[in-house]
Formats: structure tokens, C-alpha cells, sequence
């Protein structure tokens, strides 16, 4: 049997020839350009047709694409309008109209903003800095890892102070993408010129958000071959169409220089991924130690002055279908047992209102008037201890020993053995 993971030298609308059967989890492509470049072959899509021809031959490319997806699978394409005689033409509309015939689903529209790009616009009309991507799947159940594509290293500094108000595993990506085109020669020796070529941190992108490791990547307008290189970089397998035979020469020069040193920082790059996972574990810290802070301020508002200190203790994440929460344990120090039920009823009706609700937190509440019950409880977890004040819980106040918590101090309330130590202005 021929290996089909390769890049073949074929008319893309000759797909079904090579691939048989539902195999591809992701295609991401970008068309020829209509009328507007010689891309050096015979019977090419696009240059020297009629629009309508030009719509029909990728109704035909992507109809084979729609046969060979997995149900899972999505498609991307970057295509970009075009002016003709003065008038903008809505390639990228009618192009979707055309998809919606074949089964395709539109699910996203994102904007690339290029940036480098031809410096000049003509009168009446803007500079071109952007094109459009158009997502597409077979089915409403598709692959869409949006956790692997959070940022979570360039949010503004509240998510300090408010940490209900982040996702613990990052910010979602805008539906407005910033990649400047490479500059051109950029590719290492004798991977020549070609007419738009894609970002590769575009794709790295694309890829996280569509597929894992072995998966396969189609890309069925290959050029040279940015999506396909990529793809092998990251541990996926590749297929690819293209008419213009150096293209695919440029490829197999550029993956013989590149893939070894690329495909060693993608693996270093996703080995030294901890820094998603300590971030979301200290988010959730912080919102469970505020949630703490909050009570105690929200029952001397109303009067409740006998409590004395809160013990948090963090346990674990529960699901609820699609959301996740934080379960977390309050132990309660109060001076005397006197407002005990009134507080319990308080707390808990607290707890299914704004602000609280707000948290993801699922908590349990205990309650004690014994400070030796208390000690013994905080005893029992044999872990060091922290200390937060009233008025902010993202830096504690002070470490302490079991013995030493009646020195703590009055407004020094909250107990926890997470440890938080933050500088709010490191994060501006």
C-alpha cells in the first residue's frame, strides 16, 4: 500500500484518489488566490477562470475534503476579499455558501490581522491588514481543545485581586488573531520565495486547538508546505496536494534542515508546559482564601462578632456536567456557641447569592467554640501553617506554628496551609 502521508503530487480535486477512507482530524488550508496568480501549472483553480467556475472546482476540493473527515474533524481556511473593477468582491461569503452545500458547518469566523503585507492601498480603498479564517465542522461535536490555547501569562494584574473573575486555566483566545506574515527568505537555505506564506505560531495554534499527537493534518492547497512542516514538528501526521513540483522540493529541503532542531523545541516547549498548571492551582488558591476573607468581612457587617478565625483547607475539584468547582472546607473559630445555628443559616444563605456564587467554590461549613477542638483539627493536617489578614489574602501576613496561633493577632484571621505570597504591582 502507497504511503499516503506525504505531500502528493496531485490536483487537489483528485483527493479521493489517494485517500480512502475518514482519516483526517483537521484540514487547514488556503486556496489559490482567483485570477490573480499564476501558480505555474496546467488546469489550476483560479488563474484564467470565470468566478463562478473558480467557486465551483472548490465546491468540488472541499466536497472530497467533507468525505474524507472524521466526524470529529474540522476545516480552516484563510481566505482573504478581493477588489475587481473597483468593486470588493465577498469571496469569503460566497465561498461559505458554497461549503453550506456540502455539509460544512460555519462555527467560527477569525480575523488575522497580518500586518505585513503589501504597503501600499490604491485610492478609495484602506490598506489591507487582515484576512478572514472561516471554521468549519461535520458535525455540532467536534474537537475544539480551547485549553491548550489560554493565556494565562498576559492578563492584567486584577486577577490578583479577583480571581473569581479569570478562568483558572487562562484567558480564551479573542476571535482576532495578531500573526505577522514571515519575512520572506526566512526559511533557511534554498527554501525559496512563496506568495503568502502562513505564521507558523498561526498554525502551532490551529493545531493545539484541533488536534493531539498522531492525528492527521490535511492540507489539500499545500504551497510550501508551512502547515504540513508544522504539523510534523508537533508529532502529527501530514498529507498534502500540490500541483507545482518545486514547492514540494522546497518542502522536503526545509523539513531536512528544520524538523530535528523545531520538533526538539516542541518538545521541551510542552514538557516545560507546568506554567498553565501552576497558574490555575494558584487562581484557585486565591479564590479560596478570598471566599474566606469575604465571610468573615460579610459577618461583621452584619453584626457577628464572635468569630474569631477561619481555617481553610482546599480538597478537590468536583465536576457538575460541564463546570468544575472547588471544594473547599471552612472550620469556623467562634468565641462561644450562642450564635452558632444563626450563623450556620447565615453563611449558607450567603453562599447561593452574589458574591459568592460567583466563585466556582463548593464548600463545607464546621463550626466549633473550642479552641482546643480547633488547634486539634489544624494539628491533625501536619502542614505549616499561613496567616492572612482581614483585608487581603493574595500575601500572608506570616508563617506560624500550632502553638503560637493565640499570638496571631485580632485581625489576622484567616489559617491555611496554602501559601500565597504575591506583589500585586509584579503583575501590572
Amino acid at each position: 500500500m502507497e504511503d499516503i502521508f506525504k505531500v502528493h503530487h496531485e490536483d487537489a480535486r483528485n483527493i479521493d484518489k489517494i485517500i480512502k477512507n475518514k482519516i483526517v482530524d483537521v484540514t487547514i488550508t488556503s486556496p489559490p488566490y482567483f485570477d490573480l496568480k499564476d501558480y505555474g501549472s496546467d488546469n489550476q483553480i483560479g488563474y484564467g477562470q470565470d468566478y463562478e467556475a473558480y467557486l465551483d472546482d472548490l465546491k468540488i476540493v472541499f466536497q472530497k475534503v467533507f468525505n474524507v473527515t472524521k466526524e470529529s474533524g474540522t476545516l480552516w481556511v484563510i481566505i482573504d476579499a478581493y477588489r475587481r473593477e473597483g468593486e470588493v468582491v465577498p469571496l469569503p461569503f460566497d465561498f461559505s455558501h458554497k461549503l453550506r452545500e456540502v455539509g460544512w458547518k460555519l462555527k467560527e469566523v477569525i480575523i488575522w490581522g497580518k500586518d505585513r503585507t503589501v504597503p501600499w492601498a490604491h485610492k478609495g480603498q484602506m490598506r489591507n491588514l487582515f484576512e478572514y479564517i472561516l471554521v468549519f465542522s461535520k458535525s455540532d461535536d467536534f474537537n475544539f481543545y480551547i485549553d491548550e490555547v489560554r493565556d494565562f501569562e498576559t492578563l492584567k494584574k486584577w486577577w490578583v485581586k479577583y480571581p473569581e473573575r479569570y478562568n483558572p486555566k487562562g484567558k480564551t483566545p479573542d476571535a482576532i488573531w495578531n500573526f505577522d506574515i514571515p519575512t520572506q527568505g526566512s526559511w533557511g537555505n534554498g527554501y525559496i520565495r512563496h506568495f503568502c506564506p502562513l505564521p507558523e505560531e498561526m498554525i502551532e495554534q490551529m493545531l493545539k486547538l484541533t488536534t493531539k499527537e498522531d492525528d492527521v493534518v490535511l492540507d489539500c492547497f499545500s504551497g510550501s508546505g508551512s502547515v504540513l512542516s508544522k504539523a510534523l514538528n508537533m508529532k502529527r501526521r501530514y498529507i498534502g496536494f500540490e500541483l507545482n513540483q518545486e514547492y514540494i522540493d522546497m518542502f522536503h529541503n526545509y523539513i531536512k534542515e528544520t524538523n530535528e532542531e523545531k520538533s526538539s523545541k516542541y518538545c521541551i516547549s510542552k514538557k516545560n508546559r507546568i506554567g498553565q498548571a501552576k497558574f490555575e492551582k494558584l487562581v484557585n488558591d486565591l479564590r479560596a482564601l478570598k471566599y474566606a476573607r469575604l465571610l468573615y468581612k460579610k459577618l461583621q457587617t452584619e453584626g457577628f462578632k464572635n468569630v474569631l478565625k477561619i481555617y481553610v483547607k482546599r480538597t478537590y475539584t468536583l465536576s457538575n456536567g460541564d463546570r468544575k468547582y472547588l471544594k473547599v472546607k471552612y472550620l469556623f473559630l467562634l468565641e462561644d456557641r450562642s450564635r452558632k445555628n444563626e450563623i450556620a443559616k447565615k453563611v449558607e444563605d450567603w453562599t447561593k447569592k452574589a458574591p459568592f456564587s460567583k466563585f466556582g467554590i463548593a464548600p463545607t461549613y464546621l463550626y466549633t467554640h473550642k479552641v482546643t477542638s480547633f488547634i486539634e483539627i489544624l494539628t491533625n493536617e501536619k502542614k505549616d501553617l499561613y496567616i492572612y489578614d482581614f483585608k487581603a489574602t493574595h500575601r500572608f501576613v506570616k508563617k506560624i506554628k500550632i502553638e503560637e496561633l493565640n499570638r496571631s493577632g485580632k485581625n489576622n484571621v484567616i489559617i491555611s496551609s496554602i501559601q500565597v505570597d504575591l506583589n500585586e504591582s509584579d503583575y501590572a
